[in-house]
């Protein structure tokens, strides 16, 4: 039916059992619907090359009778000029779900789930770059908007504010995440290769310049006694870095079944290359696993201190005495290597204990040696010279003691 319609005779339309119709006698092809749960909403009627349309305008009381009205009336201006309104939205549409899926966002969440999680170790630290760097600038941007200048705006954003060697890091994640955009087929070219260094890595340095990684025996001994007034298990992870020299990673995720006496057998889930890991442990070492309680049913040795967040301000703490390394409990590790060669240990037997490749490859996949015998050696020798580092009497005649509880 068709009625001139008014605002007071649209409010007061009532649901019946089966919904009806309401045809606006003032602009053509205008159309209240009524639901039987009371429900109103506006559509316009209209016929284009021979073929009826109809495009919804939106419910009432949000779109008033005059506002309808009005938007019926464009809509019919674009229909008398030959313009599909109900195409013209769906393309609309179509552009704003085709911008969406090539968007940096949607780019960022497939290349983390697809090629990072599955291949990388480090997945976490590329989720992180993303979040805090990227998305912040490029978020809502379809990915072929970014070009080669924005790429260096962003890096050079980074290195402005002081951390010119981290915009190295996010610089090769953004080459990587625009090969795999490459490789979906989203773009035909990455914007982001070859992007040039704004810090200078330390071994890209000449060697006069580079600042050596290995902390120093004064180091060593400033690091022990800050850890000494420091929780056991907290305590331990930290010393545990200079007696054994693994990764940080793999000592905060220590669980108990992983000890086997005076061995630590690393998982390969857990390990940078994927192998297990056989690690012996020193007296000193186990003596600081025994200070530390075991709590029924939970597998991990140090609870509630396995990532970087839950150790940044003990971190502040424990190397407060010594030069600023970007990465202090990692240089504990250079610091275990360094001290295993000046005790004469073997290079091929360092790197057995670090669990790193050494030598020709064809040769590493014939020798199945587990190496152990050497690998105890490597440590004991370690242990003995971290001793004398750490009973050495300093300048101001003070002495720092090894054994446990000093």
């Amino acid at each position: 039916m068709s009625l001139s319609l008014n605002a007071r005779s649209v409010k007061a339309l009532k649901p019946r059992a089966d919904r009806y119709i309401v045809r606006d006698a003032k602009v053509s092809g205008l159309e209240l619907r009524v639901s039987p749960d009371g429900a109103k909403s506006w559509s316009l009627r209209y016929r284009i090359n021979g073929q009826q349309r109809r495009l919804k305008l939106g419910e009432y009381s949000r779109v008033s009778l005059a506002k309808a009205r009005a938007h019926a009336n464009r809509e019919l201006r674009k229909v008398d000029g030959g313009t599909d309104p109900q195409a013209e939205r769906q393309a609309e549409r179509r552009a704003v779900e085709l911008a969406k899926r090539d968007s940096i966002e949607t780019l960022a969440q497939s290349y983390i789930e697809r090629h990072a999680k599955p291949n990388k170790r480090s997945w976490r630290d590329d989720q992180s770059k993303i979040a805090c760097e990227i998305l912040p600038k490029w978020k809502s941007r379809p990915v072929s908007s970014i070009t080669r200048r924005d790429c260096r705006e962003l890096l050079q954003a980074i290195a402005d504010r002081g951390a010119a060697i981290y915009a190295n890091r996010v610089g090769a994640l953004l080459s990587r995440l625009f090969r795999f955009a490459v490789d979906e087929e989203i773009i035909e070219s990455n914007p982001a290769v070859h992007l040039p260094k704004l810090g200078v890595e330390v071994g890209s340095r000449p060697e006069g310049e580079r600042e050596p990684k290995a902390y120093s025996a004064d180091d060593v001994r400033t690091i022990w006694q800050a850890t000494e007034a420091l929780d056991p298990a907290v305590r331990a992870i930290y010393r545990l870095g200079l007696l054994t020299g693994q990764r940080p990673t793999e000592i905060s995720g220590m669980e108990w079944r992983e000890l086997d006496g005076a061995w630590w057998t690393i998982p390969g889930r857990r390990t940078k290359n994927g192998r297990d890991h056989r690690v012996y442990l020193t007296p000193t070492a186990l003596d600081l696993l025994k200070d530390i309680p075991q709590i029924d049913d939970e597998p991990r040795v140090f609870r509630g201190w396995r990532g970087k967040r839950q150790l940044a301000a003990v971190n502040a703490i424990v190397f407060a005495g010594v030069r600023r390394r970007e990465k202090p409990r990692h240089a504990l590790r250079d610091t275990v290597a360094t001290g295993m060669a000046a005790a004469g240990v073997a290079v091929e037997d360092i790197a057995k204990v670090l669990n790193h490749s050494y030598g020709p490859r064809v040769t590493a996949g014939y020798n199945a040696y587990g190496y152990d015998k050497e690998k105890r050696l490597a440590l004991t020798k370690w242990e003995r010279r971290l001793r004398a580092i750490l009973v050495e009497q300093t300048n101001a005649g003070t002495v720092v003691s090894i054994t446990r509880g000093a």
